[in-house]
C-alpha cells in the first residue's frame, strides 16, 4: 500500500476540479501512438490503486471515486458521453442497480430412480450455488444428461461432449480421469488436473457452460468431500446480480444457472448402471440421457435491494458514413476486492492495470479516429462474476449486432511464473485464426510487444481464453480478444498487489497493443470475424 508520487497525491485532490492537464498531461503533439507513455501509466496505477479508493469494491465510495476518475479523462480525451444522469445531463455511467439474493429454506432437490424417490438434504448431503441464475424461481423435474467426468480436450484423445446435446439440460459429472488397461488416458500433466475437482474446475464448468448445461450437479471425489465445511460455507453466501423487475418464471434457465455439489454417498443409485469406479478411473461408461432417473429441483429466494455501480462508457464516433455503426468495444475492469478484515487491497495489477491502459488507448484513439467507432469501456462488478459485463453485453447503449469486436485488458502489470516478462494475447473460438493474424500483424508492424504465443498453440486455447469479461461479449457471438499477463501468480487478491510491484514497461506495451489491434480493427474495409474468422 505505497503512497502516491507527489504528483499522484496532487491529482488525488484535483483531478475532478482542474483535470488532467492540471496533473502535468498537457496536450501532445506527437502521433497517436506516442502519446502513450509510463509516466501517465503510472499516475493511473498510483491514483487507482492508492489506498484513497479502499479497494474498488463495486459499490462503494472508492468504486465510485474511481469511476468518477474515469470518466473526467474519458471525458476531457474527447470521448462522448452515452447516457443521462437523474437531472438529464450527458453522464458516462451506465449505472446498474444490483439486488442480493439468497436461497431460502424452501428451496429443493431430490431424483428419483424407477418408483424410489430419494429427498436430499441441503446442506448435508448437498449445496447449491447460483451462478448465472435469473433470479426466478425453478420448478424444474427432469431426466438428466450424463456428461462422464465433463472433460472436453478432444486433442489429447478424450471428449465426453462429442455427439452429447446438453443444452438447456441438466447435466450430471463426476470427478477423475479416465483410465484404460490400467493407464491414464490423458498425458500427465492433465490427467494430474482433472484427477481433483479444485485444480480442474474451471476448465469442467466452462465446459459445461459452453454446451448449454443449466444445473450442473458434480458428485464430488474424496479430496473435495474433505472440504465439505468450506463449501458449505461458501455456498451460502447471498449472491449478486443486476436487479430484475420481474423475473419472468418461464423463460428458460440460462446456461450455469446452478452448481450443485453433492457429496458421492448422497449420489447413490443417482450413478446406478454407470460402471465407473470413483476412486481409480477404471470402467466405462456412456454420456447421454440418464433413462429412468428424474431430477426435480425447486429453488425459492429472499431477494434484498443491494447497490448501484456504474460501468464508465465513452464513445470516440467513427469517421466513415456507413462503417461508424459497427463498433470496437474496449474493456477493463475497474473493480477490485477492497477492504478484508481492515485491510486494503489495492488491486493494482488487477485491475488498475488494465483499466489504466484502456484509459491510455483511448486518448490515444481520440487523436486519430478509425472509421469504425469504439467504446471504451470500464467494467463493474467483474469480481462479483462478470457481472458489470454481462450487464453491458445484455443491455448495451448500440444494438447488439453492430458490435464486431472486444478487446478486454486483465492484469498487465505484473510477471507472471508461468510468462515472464511476457504478454498474452489470445482470440475467442469465434473467429480465432483471423483474430490471431490481425494480432501477429499489428504487433510486426511496430508495436513489439513481447508476446508468448504458446497458449494459442496448445490444444486448448479455448479453455484460456475464458476467464474473464471478454466472455460476456463471446456468450453474444462477438469475436474477443484478451490481453493478459497470464492467470493467478504474484500477489493475486492479496494486499501486497501495489503499484510498486508493476511492470510499468509491460503496461505499456499492453496499451500501445491494444490500441494498435483496436485502430486495425477500427480502419479496415471489411472485418469479419464470426463464423471462424
Amino acid at each position: 500500500m505505497n503512497a502516491p508520487t507527489p504528483l499522484g497525491r496532487f491529482c488525488l485532490v484535483v483531478f475532478g476540479l482542474l483535470g488532467s492537464a492540471a496533473c502535468g498531461q498537457a496536450q501532445v503533439a506527437d502521433p497517436a501512438l506516442e502519446s502513450i507513455t509510463e509516466a501517465e501509466l503510472r499516475d493511473h496505477i498510483f491514483f487507482l490503486a492508492s489506498d484513497l479508493l479502499e479497494g474498488r469494491d463495486a459499490g462503494t465510495p472508492g468504486y465510485q471515486l474511481a469511476a468518477e476518475y474515469a470518466a473526467v479523462h474519458l471525458g476531457q480525451a474527447g470521448l462522448e458521453a452515452m447516457y443521462s444522469d437523474s437531472s438529464g445531463a450527458p453522464s458516462y455511467f451506465q449505472q446498474i442497480q444490483f439486488a442480493t439474493s439468497t436461497l431460502s429454506d424452501e428451496t429443493s432437490l431430490g431424483f428419483t430412480v424407477g418408483n424410489e424417490n430419494r429427498p436430499l438434504r441441503r446442506g448435508e448431503d448437498y449445496v447449491i450455488q447460483e451462478f448465472l441464475a435469473s433470479g426466478a424461481d425453478r420448478n424444474a423435474v427432469e431426466t438428466p444428461v450424463f456428461l462422464g467426468y465433463g472433460i472436453e480436450e478432444p486433442d489429447l484423445g478424450w471428449n465426453d461432449y462429442e455427439g452429447l446435446d446438453a443444452k438447456g439440460k441438466m447435466g450430471v459429472m463426476i470427478v477423475g480421469a479416465p483410465v484404460r488397461n490400467g493407464d491414464p488416458v490423458l498425458p500427465a500433466e492433465q490427467d494430474e488436473l482433472y484427477r481433483g475437482l479444485q485444480q480442474s474446475a474451471n476448465a469442467r464448468f466452462q465446459a459445461a457452460m459452453n454446451h448449454g448445461v443449466t444445473t450442473l450437479i458434480v458428485i464430488l471425489d474424496a479430496g473435495s468431500a474433505g472440504l465439505w465445511e468450506l463449501i458449505k460455507s461458501q455456498a451460502s453466501a447471498p449472491s449478486i446480480r443486476p436487479m430484475v423487475d420481474t423475473p419472468d418464471p418461464d423463460a428458460p434457465a440460462p446456461a450455469f444457472s446452478e452448481l450443485v455439489l453433492m457429496k458421492p454417498e448422497a449420489a447413490g443409485g443417482l450413478l446406478a448402471g454407470i460402471d465407473v469406479n470413483l476412486h481409480t478411473g477404471e470402467g466405462e461408461y456412456t454420456t447421454g440421457p440418464m433413462e429412468g432417473i428424474q431430477i426435480s429441483l425447486e429453488t425459492r429466494h429472499d431477494v434484498d435491494p443491494g447497490y448501484s455501480s456504474p460501468n464508465v462508457v465513452g464513445l470516440l464516433p467513427g469517421t466513415d458514413s456507413v462503417l461508424k455503426d459497427e463498433y470496437i468495444v474496449v474493456t477493463a475492469h475497474l473493480d477490485h476486492v477492497g477492504v478484508r478484515n481492515g485491510e486494503v487491497f489495492n488491486g493494482a495489477d488487477d485491475n488498475a492495470s488494465g483499466s489504466a491502459a484502456v484509459l491510455e488507448a483511448a486518448e490515444a484513439a481520440a487523436m486519430s479516429p478509425g472509421k469504425r467507432s469504439m467504446l471504451f469501456v470500464l467494467l463493474t462488478a467483474e469480481e462479483k462474476g462478470l457481472l458489470g459485463s454481462m450487464a453491458f453485453a445484455n443491455n448495451p447503449p448500440v444494438p447488439a449486432d453492430q458490435i464486431v469486436l472486444n478487446i478486454n485488458l486483465d492484469m498487465v502489470g505484473r510477471n507472471s511464473p508461468d510468462f515472464p516478462d511476457v504478454l498474452l494475447a489470445m482470440g475467442s473460438e469465434n473467429g480465432r485464426a483471423g483474430l490471431l493474424d490481425m494480432i501477429r500483424s499489428v504487433n510486426d508492424s511496430g508495436i513489439n510487444a513481447p508476446l508468448d504465443w504458446r497458449l494459442n498453440e496448445g490444444p486448448d486455447p479455448h479453455n484460456h481464453v475464458q476467464r474473464s469479461d471478454q466472455m460476456s461479449f463471446m456468450q453474444k457471438g462477438i469475436p474477443a480478444i484478451l490481453i493478459t499477463r497470464g492467470f493467478m501468480g504474484p500477489d493475486y487478491h492479496e494486499p501486497t498487489d501495489v503499484p510498486a510491484t508493476i511492470n510499468y514497461e509491460k503496461v505499456f506495451h499492453a496499451t500501445r497493443l491494444t490500441f494498435g489491434i483496436a485502430s486495425e480493427a477500427a480502419n479496415r474495409d471489411v472485418l469479419s470475424f464470426r463464423s471462424g474468422g
